[in-house]
């Protein structure tokens, strides 16, 4: 199983790069022949990352000819389907995952042809130590290397890993039960020989078998020998150790590697075939790992600075003020932690944050009086701040990172800032940052069908918080995504029946991989983006205002069981965005109260529920806390989530490759969280 490691100019002529899993793909559709799109087929995790790496990874297939097909994935379930579809074709001969699959045994799950070859690049962790670390045989030999049909694409971190290889070595090619009896034997007769003064004739063959640790067996020897007993407890202790270093590698919770994007923008690099729509694609990743709290603030400058060098490499400066319509310039930004500002107005892109939520508890009255102090003392009145930011005075504007910079500290906004980059878009969008752009990719993704989202309409709101013109979104509308009143009772009939009818995220998924070169789908993408938002924050807000968060043992738990945003938080990622956004809020109110009781600032893992009436259960998400704004934690739910699944007896479905989310039967929810708070979902 070939592990391919990204470029490095430190790599040994032996280690295999994603050059090399590039140039096999390419060579084995050559050898193959034919134009059908059967032959190479692209597994791809329906998730940002995911979608980002299938369009980079799809231009490099264009420019080679090499005919592919992209199959949209959304759970375990949809995995195995799809396997057995496209592994009954003749003309399969390369099977590529993206952002999926690197927990399974992928030798054992996928039973392909002999002749296919499977790759895998994914950034969720921990890895399958099969994946990573077993043999296996090309049968066909076609591609001369000699190095088997599995090509796993790593991120440079698997070599951490050694003293788990070590250990995963040890128990995977550990001497069978018939090998240590033939050991034991001739072990007895060298003792035979080299001991003069004993004629006494061998006993230890008739000894009755010792079953020791877990099933290793060995035999007795006879009385008098004491040093193959030692060696026996040597080996158990051994084995032992073993054991405990591979179950603490997958105990420890999951993480996550490289982004996928960003991996297939470094083949793209040593291809040279990288240009400025790739190297948006890759930001885009990069990011989205960032905003989702997927990777931590350090691992984030790492990439950007990687990526920093990519834009100046392929961004010559532009003359200052002059227009052009085919700019599409890629530029390093300073980004405020504020949601959507260049598209919102900058009261609700403050009060949408989850960093000035955390700070300034913006669910309550005297919070938000707190962010109307902070822009008038800015010299920024509220009517200013609540009109389009596009159309905001000038100055304003410009004054406004320094302004934050000298204020925003008394109120305890110490990172309001953080390093990205921009695009621009010609004549049709001046800048579109890149956090914005996830924010539209995801909105698209979440919510483009199957759900009724209520979004704005540009010019039908005056001001506030809540209020103003709002029509249903649908992307067959015209101009801003709305539809006329007289069609919102069919569509609403059409969304209830919806989750019986079609499988959402597959047409979502494509919406969005549309939307990655389609700037005017993009843009009206970020009205959803925002709708999106406000139901977090008026869930969020309502959980807090009710006080429904019940601390248990090892975490703390809420449940939405009512409320006009029910249905939208009965899909993973809007749930999870509110889970991380109650952690966001949470985080530094119970810190001071920890310190003030004299205890040491404690992580405060959270699980929120969903009820979903039409299936009749809820759905479950736990997402980790750090004591820091930006720092981030192995999620140990996943195994904890089943281990309280099957000790409750509650009926569950366990089926996304995220594994902090499952679905528990309504009934059986109680018996479940009960279940749960047994197991410490602390890192």
């Amino acid at each position: 199983m070939p592990l391919l490691q990204p470029p490095a100019p430190d790599l040994r002529p032996s280690q295999l790069t994603y050059v090399d899993g590039y140039q096999s793909i390419v060579s084995r559709v050559r050898r193959k022949g034919g134009s059908g799109s059967g032959g190479v087929v692209i597994f791809v995790g329906v998730d940002v990352d995911g979608l980002l790496a299938s369009r980079i990874l799809a231009s490099l297939f264009r420019q080679d000819d090499v005919p592919y097909r992209v199959v949209p994935i959304g759970g375990y379930s949809e995995l195995e389907a799809k396997r057995d579809e496209v592994v009954a074709s003749e003309e399969l001969h390369t099977l590529i995952l993206l952002s999926l699959g690197s927990l399974l045994n992928l030798s054992e799950y996928f039973d392909l042809p002999p002749t296919c070859h499977l790759h895998i690049i994914d950034a969720h962790r921990p890895w399958n130590l099969d994946n990573l670390f077993g043999v296996d045989v090309d049968v066909d030999g076609e591609d001369g290397t000699g190095q088997g049909r599995l090509w796993v694409w790593g991120d440079g971190d698997e070599g951490r890993l050694e003293g788990v290889k070590k250990s995963w070595e040890a128990l995977e090619y550990a001497p069978s039960d018939s090998d240590d009896s033939d050991d034991d034997d001739e072990d007895s007769e060298e003792e035979d020989e080299d001991d003069e003064d004993d004629d006494e004739e061998e006993e230890g063959d008739s000894d009755e078998e010792n079953h020791v640790g877990e099933g290793r067996i060995g035999k007795r020897k006879r009385t008098g020998s004491a040093g193959p007993k030692k060696k026996r407890r040597d080996d158990d202790d051994d084995r032992n150790a073993h054991i405990e270093r591979v179950n603490k590698y997958y105990h420890a919770g999951t993480h996550y590697g490289a982004s996928v994007g960003f991996t297939v923008y470094l083949l793209a690099t040593v291809l040279e075939r990288a240009d400025n729509d790739l190297l948006w694609l890759a930001i885009l990743a990069v990011t989205y790992q960032y905003v989702a709290a997927q990777i931590d603030r350090d691992k984030y400058e790492e990439h950007h600075e990687l990526l920093g060098d990519e834009v100046a490499r392929l961004n010559p400066p532009m003359p200052a003020g002059v227009p052009d319509a085919d700019n599409r310039s890629i530029a390093p930004t300073d980004e405020l932690r504020f949601a959507l500002v260049r598209h919102w107005n900058l009261y609700d892109a403050m009060l949408h944050s989850n960093y000035i939520a955390s700070r300034l508890k913006i669910w309550k009255e005297k919070g938000r009086k707190q962010l109307q102090g902070l822009l008038a003392k800015m010299g920024f009145s509220l009517q200013q701040c609540q009109q389009a930011y596009a159309h905001m005075d000038r100055s304003l504007k410009r004054d406004l990172p320094g302004k934050l910079e000298s204020i925003a500290p008394e109120y305890g906004l110490v990172e309001l800032v953080y390093p990205s980059f921009g695009r621009a878009f010609g004549f049709q969008m001046a800048l579109l940052s890149a956090a914005d752009a996830v924010e539209g990719l995801e909105a698209l993704l979440e919510a483009a069908k199957g759900i009724r989202m209520e979004i704005e309409v540009d010019g039908g709101k005056g001001g506030g918080e809540w209020f103003g013109g709002m029509r249903t979104w649908s992307l067959d509308a015209n101009g801003n995504g709305d539809v006329p009143a007289a069609e919102e009772l069919e569509t609403l009939e059409q969304d209830r029946a919806a989750p019986k009818i079609h499988n959402w995220h597959v047409q979502n998924f494509w919406t969005s991989y549309d939307a990655c070169d389609d700037i005017v789908l993009l843009g009206k993408s970020l009205q959803l983006a925002k709708s999106l938002h406000r139901a977090i924050i008026r869930q969020g807000s309502a959980i807090l205002d009710k006080t429904a968060i019940r601390p248990l043992r090892t975490f703390r738990f809420a449940a939405v069981r009512e409320g006009p945003d029910l249905r939208v938080f009965c899909h993973p990622a809007p749930l999870s965005r509110l889970a991380l956004w109650l952690v966001d809020a949470t985080r530094h109110a119970w810190n001071k109260s920890d310190v003030k009781q004299g205890k040491k600032a404690a992580a405060n893992p959270f699980v929120v529920a969903c009820l979903n009436e039409d299936r009749g259960t809820f759905l479950v998400v736990g997402v980790t806390a750090a004591k820091e704004y930006g720092d981030v934690r192995k999620n140990k739910f996943g195994l904890a989530f089943q281990q309280a699944a099957e000790e409750s007896g509650a009926t569950y479905k366990h089926d996304m490759f995220d594994t902090s989310v499952v679905e528990v039967a309504e009934q059986d929810l109680k018996a479940f969280i009960e279940a749960l708070q047994l197991h410490s979902a602390e890192a």
